[in-house]
């Protein structure tokens, strides 16, 4: 967790995508080979044909993938298996910890990371638990939603929930194609597909009320202030107090009759990814305490263009 916080934590490349990819694709492998029995019948061993069924004419002459797609996996492989799924798992929570902790700007989007948080901590303790099927494939679909919503945007250099429901879809599919696969009596009950199929539909449900993180995006740093100078990039802000500095408290500005308040904000995007960009103003009741919104502001020129380290500026103004 140190070292991705040193890597990915300030920023993420080509190659760390591909380590995280080849994470899954090694746990993917590895869960195979849990649910995974041996399928040959019969042998004919003083002749050393192998033969399927009752069909004696046909021989099969099985290479090395061959073999090893098709046995019986001993106790003690399964063990191993098992450190590899809690070793792959780990490295991938991990990871999303980070890269949507980074991306999170909302109390519901922080939960999801706190769950993720929770699941790399648990991790350490579930390694006899990965034995079981149901339980792998559960959370392989929960990881492979959340590292696929982080891959594409990487890949297609875009975003949006046409394609957060795509990785959603991927993940199951990859699922539902393991589960079709495995030949052992025990992994074939359908009951190990509810769970996947609920923590999709829990997925879809957290993306549409903006519960997840708008990943790969950062906000690198968000200002409220008057007085904003575009030939400078500058402004006047108020003095911020202890709360303040630490985040607990959201920045505020007093401006005089007749000011104009800016938010200016610096959003970090992958190199060639481009996404739109709406800012949102609201104005608190005071009869109500509550906040309601008044100015839903964005153009077709409002378009986040990635690849800048200190990340996309952009700001928008209200005067009354």
């Amino acid at each position: 967790f140190s070292w991705d916080s040193m890597t990915i934590g300030s920023k993420v490349y080509g190659s760390d995508l591909v380590i995280l990819f080849l994470y899954y694709l090694l746990a993917l492998v590895s869960i195979y080979f849990i649910a995974t029995r041996i399928s040959v019948e019969s042998k004919n061993v003083s002749s050393g044909e192998i033969f399927y069924g009752d069909d004696s004419d046909v021989e099969i002459h099985q290479n090395f993938f061959g073999k090893l797609l098709n046995r019986e996996w001993s106790s003690a492989w399964i063990k191993r298996l098992t450190c590899v799924v809690q070793f792959c798992f780990g490295n991938l929570y991990s990871a999303l910890v980070i890269c949507y902790f980074k991306s999170s700007g909302s109390i519901a989007s922080f939960t999801i990371v706190l769950i993720l948080a929770a699941l790399l901590i648990g991790n350490e303790f579930l390694k006899e638990k990965y034995e079981n099927f149901g339980i792998c494939l559960a959370f392989l679909c929960l990881l492979g939603t959340m590292f696929f919503n982080f891959l594409i945007p990487h890949l297609i250099h875009g975003m949006g929930p046409f394609w957060f429901f795509l990785s959603t879809l991927l993940s199951a599919v990859v699922c539902y194609l393991l589960w079709t696969k495995s030949s052992r009596d025990f992994s074939r009950n359908k009951r190990f597909l509810v769970a996947p199929v609920a923590i999709c539909l829990m997925l879809f449900i957290a993306y549409l009320a903006n519960w997840i993180a708008p990943v790969p995006l950062v906000l690198k740093q968000q200002i409220v202030c008057k007085n904003f100078n575009r030939e400078t990039y500058s402004c006047d802000t108020d003095k911020l107090d202890f709360w303040q500095r630490i985040g607990f408290k959201g920045e505020t500005i007093h401006k005089d009759e007749g000011d104009e308040v800016y938010f200016m904000s610096s959003v970090y995007a992958p190199a060639e990814l481009k996404a739109p960009i709406e800012f949102r103003w609201y104005y608190k009741e005071p009869s109500t305490n509550k906040f309601k919104i008044t100015d839903k502001i964005t153009s077709s020129r409002m378009v986040l263009r990635g690849g800048r380290d200190a990340g996309y500026r952009s700001y928008s103004k209200k005067k009354n």
